[in-house]
C-alpha cells in the first residue's frame, strides 16, 4: 500500500515536472520567434528515479551562493575596517607632524601653538560667516598652508576668540594674514606678532611716524612736512588699527588683498624699502577709503599699477617709486582730489602717454616723476597754472618735448623746479621769474635757447642754479651775481656763453661748486675769484680764456679741484696748485637713441699738454 502510494506520488510529480518543462519550452519557442533568436532543443524528461538527486543538487547550488555572498560581506567589512583604522592613523600622524612644525615656525613670544594644516570643510563654511570676507579669501582658505589658511587657524585657537566682536576677529584674521604673506617670520622687527596675550594693537609698529624717506620728500616743502611724533599705539581710540608702518623689515612675498579688512580705520600704510616684497599691488587696496599715506616705494612691485587706487579720494600722499611696474600710468589717479605729495620715481619700465587728468591734481603740494623714459606725450600743458599749491615740481629725465608754458608764473608758492633733462625747447618765458620764492632751479640738459636772462637776478634766495647742458648765447650779465649771496652751486658748463668773465663773481662767496667750462668765454681769469672761500670744484677747461692763473687762488683752502686744459692759460702755475689741479672726463650714456647725456665726471691727472702753463711735475720747468 505504501508502495502503491509512493509510485503514486512519483508519477504525479513527474507529470508536473513534465508540464512545467513543456511550458518552458514553449515560453522558449515563443521568444525565439519574436527575439529572431535560435530556439533551443528541449530538455528530455527526467526519471521518476532521478528526481530527488536533481532537487537536492540545486538546493547546495543555493547554500553555496549564500555563504559565498556572507563571506564576501565579511570580506568588504573588513577591508572597510581596516583601511579607517589607516586613514585615523595617518591623520594623527598629520597633526603630530603639523604641531611639530608649527612650534618650529611660531614666534618664541608666549603665543599659544596654533595648528598649521588648511582648515576643514567646517571650518570653511564657519568662515562663509563672517561679514566681509572676500571671495578670493574663501578660495585660499582652501588651499594647504596658504598665508589665508595659516592665519584663520590662527585665529580659530585663540582661546580668548570668544569674547571679541567679529570687526576685532576680521582686523585680526587680516594681520595675520599680512604677517605670513610677507614671510613674518624673518621680518627684522616682529616684537609680540601673533601672541595671543598681547593685543594687536600692541604688536610691533613703528612708534616714531616720519623717516628718512619722509625727509627726503618733504625736503623743502613747508606745508606738508612731516611732523616727528611718537605713537603710543597702532589703533586708533576705538581699538582699530590705523597705522601700519614698516618701512625696511625685511619683508618677503606679497601685499595681500586681505589687507582690505582694515578699510574702515587703516590711515598709513607704508611698506617701502622691502627688497623683497614683490608681485602686484592687490587691487583690493582701493577700498582703503580712509587711507591717507600710502608708500610701497624700493619694492619689487609689478604689473599695472591698480586702477582701483584712484577710488581712495581721502588719500594725501603716495610714493610708488622705484618699482618694476609695466603698462601706463593710470588716468583715475586724477580723481584724487586731496592729493598733496605724488611721487612715481624710477620706473623705466611704465610707458604710456602722461594724463593730462594729473593737471586736475590741485591740492598737489609735491609732485616727483624720475626716470620715465619711456614715456610719451608728456607735454607741459597750460592747465600747469591750476596747480597753485606747488612748492616742488620735480620731472627728470622724462621725455616731455616742449615749451615752458607762460602758466608756470602762476605757481607763486613754487620753491624747486626741476626739469633736468626732460627735452625742453624754446627760450625761458619771463612768467617763470615771477616766482621770487625760488630756492632751486635746475633746468640742465635740455635745449633751450636764447641769451642768458638779466632777470635770474630776481631769485635773490636761490642756492642751487644748474643751467648747464643748454643752449644759452651772449654773455653772462654782472648785475645778476650782486642778488645771488645764497647761492651754493652756479653749473653753467655745456652752453655757448662768450666774452669775459665778470669780476662780480666774486661776490658769490657762498659758493661750493662754480662751473664755468665748455662755453667760449676769453679775457682773463679774473682775480676776484680768490675771494670764493668756500669753493671746493672751479671748472674752467675748454674755454678761450687767456693770461695766467690769478695767485688768489692760492688762497682758496678749500679748493680741491681746478681744471684749466684746453684754455689759452700761459705761464707758471702757482706754488700750491700743483696738487688741486686736475682734467676731467665725462661719463655719457644713451638712453633709448632718444637722447644722450653726459653727468658722470671723473678725475685725471693733469698733463699740460693742452695748455702753455709750464711748472709741477706734470708740465715742463718754467724758464
Amino acid at each position: 500500500m505504501g508502495g502503491r502510494n509512493a509510485d503514486t506520488t512519483n508519477q504525479t510529480v513527474a507529470r508536473e515536472q513534465r508540464n512545467v518543462g513543456s511550458r518552458r519550452n514553449n515560453e522558449r519557442a515563443a521568444g525565439g520567434r519574436d527575439s529572431g533568436l535560435a530556439v533551443a532543443s528541449p530538455v528530455e524528461e527526467a526519471l521518476p528515479h532521478q528526481l530527488p538527486q536533481a532537487h537536492g543538487v540545486a538546493t547546495n547550488q543555493a547554500s553555496k551562493e549564500r555563504e559565498q555572498k556572507n563571506n564576501q560581506i565579511k570580506t568588504i567589512v573588513l577591508v572597510g575596517t581596516v583601511l579607517l583604522v589607516a586613514i585615523i592613523v595617518a591623520m594623527l600622524a598629520i597633526l603630530l607632524n603639523a604641531k611639530e612644525v608649527h612650534d618650529q615656525e611660531q614666534p618664541s613670544n608666549g603665543s599659544a601653538s596654533p595648528r598649521t594644516e588648511a582648515p576643514t570643510a567646517a571650518c570653511t563654511m564657519l568662515a562663509e560667516t563672517w561679514e566681509g570676507l572676500p571671495d578670493s579669501t574663501l578660495s585660499a582658505l582652501r588651499i594647504p598652508r596658504s598665508p589665508q589658511a595659516k592665519a584663520y587657524d590662527w585665529v580659530l585657537n585663540d582661546p580668548n576668540q570668544a569674547s571679541y566682536p567679529q570687526w576685532k576677529i576680521l582686523q585680526r584674521f587680516a594681520l595675520a594674514v599680512f604677517y605670513f604673506s610677507t614671510g613674518g617670520e624673518d621680518w627684522n622687527l616682529r616684537e609680540d606678532w601673533l601672541s595671543y596675550n598681547v593685543d594687536e594693537c600692541s604688536w610691533y609698529f613703528r612708534k616714531l611716524v616720519g623717516g628718512e624717506e619722509d625727509f627726503y620728500l618733504h625736503e623743502g616743502v613747508s606745508e606738508v612736512r612731516s611732523e616727528l611724533r611718537f605713537l603710543e599705539s597702532a589703533c586708533n581710540a576705538e581699538g582699530q588699527y590705523a597705522y601700519l608702518v614698516f618701512t625696511e623689515n625685511n619683508m618677503d612675498g606679497s601685499l595681500p588683498p586681505e589687507i582690505s579688512l582694515l578699510s574702515g580705520s587703516l590711515l598709513y600704510l607704508e611698506v617701502g624699502s622691502n627688497e623683497k616684497l614683490r608681485g602686484l599691488i592687490p587691487s583690493e587696496v582701493g577700498l582703503l577709503t580712509n587711507l591717507r599715506k600710502f608708500y610701497a616705494d624700493r619694492n619689487l612691485h609689478s604689473g599695472q599699477i591698480p586702477t582701483e587706487i584712484g577710488q581712495l579720494s581721502e588719500l594725501q600722499e603716495l610714493e610708488l617709486g622705484h618699482n618694476i611696474f609695466t603698462g601706463s600710468i593710470p588716468s583715475e589717479i586724477g580723481n584724487m582730489e586731496a592729493l598733496s605729495i605724488l611721487s612715481i620715481r624710477h620706473c623705466e619700465h611704465i610707458s604710456g602717454t602722461l594724463p593730462t587728468e594729473l593737471y586736475r591734481l590741485t591740492n598737489l603740494v609735491m609732485f616727483h616723476m624720475h626716470n620715465l623714459n619711456r614715456l610719451t606725450g608728456a607735454e607741459l600743458l597750460p592747465e600747469i597754472g591750476q596747480m597753485t599749491k606747488l612748492e616742488k615740481f620735480w620731472v627728470y629725465h622724462v621725455p616731455i618735448k616742449s615749451l615752458i608754458p607762460t602758466e608756470i608764473g602762476l605757481l607763486s608758492n613754487m620753491r624747486r623746479l626741476n626739469l633736468w633733462n626732460c627735452s625742453i625747447t624754446g627760450s625761458i618765458p619771463s612768467e617763470l621769474f615771477q616766482l621770487t620764492d625760488m630756492i632751486r632751479l635746475d633746468i640742465d640738459d635740455n635745449e633751450i635757447t636764447g641769451t642768458f636772462p638779466t632777470e635770474f637776478g630776481m631769485f635773490p634766495n636761490l642756492t642751487m642754479a644748474w643751467l648747464n647742458g643748454n643752449q644759452f648765447t651772449g654773455t653772462l650779465p654782472a648785475s645778476i651775481f650782486q642778488s645771488w649771496g645764497q647761492l651754493s652751486y652756479l653749473k653753467i658748463h655745456d652752453n655757448k656763453l662768450e666774452g669775459p668773465l665778470p669780476t662780480e663773481l666774486g661776490l658769490l662767496t657762498s659758493l661750493d661748486l662754480l662751473w664755468l667750462s665748455r662755453n667760449e668765454f676769453s679775457g682773463t681769469v679774473p682775480s676776484q675769484l680768490g675771494f670764493l672761500a668756500n669753493v671746493t670744484e672751479l671748472f674752467l677747461h675748454d674755454n678761450s680764456i687767456t693770461g695766467r692763473i690769478p695767485t688768489s687762488l692760492t688762497e682758496l683752502a678749500s679748493l680741491e679741484m681746478l681744471t684749466v686744459s684746453d684754455t689759452f692759460l700761459s705761464g707758471s702755475i702757482p706754488d700750491g696748485l700743483c696738487d688741486r689741479i686736475w682734467d676731467i672726463t665725462y661719463t655719457c650714456n644713451d638712453y633709448f637713441g632718444l637722447y644722450t647725456i653726459c653727468y658722470d665726471t671723473e678725475k685725471v691727472n693733469f698733463t699740460c699738454s693742452s695748455t702753455n702753463l709750464c711748472g709741477c711735475d706734470s708740465c715742463e720747468q718754467c724758464n
